[in-house]
């Protein structure tokens, strides 16, 4: 009898088992990429949070909100792309905490130096790296995915590997040395080149599946 009051203490101590963690969005905070893909409009629209599993994760957003101006008319500040990654292991939702920014100089002091902090539901901090991320690309739409990507890979302050290896393009799987360098298979197509080199890549499960799967196709 004890020994099965002392389990279910012990149970009751332990975390609960979380799968999924809310991420609560804030209505100044414009999600713009999470985990290395551009976030669609339509997915956050009228959304005040999103669903993501459990792990490492990385978010680029910037903060929208409006101000109010020394001669008391408003403004609308739009701070830099910052960029966090963050563990949700075993956090069931995660709040974004922001300063105040309701004056001109505040928000110069936010752009200057950002800060965020990231709680959970209890209110506790959650370990966060943030950083500007900064654009060089000139005119046109911003590609937040392709600046994410060079962020990761120059492995800067909230840099995360999960999402810092890209997909190589074709001069890059086409200059390795490998058996594709063999003179026996230059006169291959370059799609079977690349079907080839991602077969060998991938685990002995991937390469079953992809098997089976090829073998259901018509021949034409």
């Amino acid at each position: 009898m004890k020994t099965g009051m002392v389990m279910l203490c012990l149970l009751l101590l332990m975390p609960a088992c979380v799968s999924a963690t809310t991420l609560r969005l804030s209505g100044d905070i414009n999600l713009l990429v999470l985990d290395g893909k551009k976030v669609s409009s339509l997915l956050l629209r009228g959304a005040e949070s999103l669903e993501v599993d459990n792990g490492l994760h990385q978010v680029v957003f910037r903060v929208e909100k409006i101000i109010v101006l020394p001669d008391q008319n408003r403004q609308l500040y739009v701070s830099p792309p910052l960029i966090a990654s963050f563990n949700s292991q075993l956090v069931g939702q995660i709040n974004f905490s922001l300063p105040r920014l309701e004056t001109l100089e505040e928000t110069q002091a936010f752009t200057s130096t950002p800060h965020v902090s990231l709680l959970d539901g209890n209110a506790m901090p959650i370990p966060v790296k943030l950083d500007i991320l900064a654009i060089t690309q000139a005119g046109g739409e911003t590609d937040y995915e392709t600046a994410t990507e060079a962020y990761n890979q120059a492995n800067k302050q909230a840099s995360s590997s999960p999402f810092s290896t890209p997909l190589p393009d074709d001069s890059t799987l086409l200059s390795k040395t490998n058996e594709l360098d063999n003179p026996a298979y230059q006169s291959q197509t370059l799609t079977e080149q690349r079907l080839k080199y991602w077969f060998q890549l991938a685990d002995p499960q991937t390469r079953h599946r992809f098997l089976e799967w090829a073998k259901s196709q018509p021949s034409s």
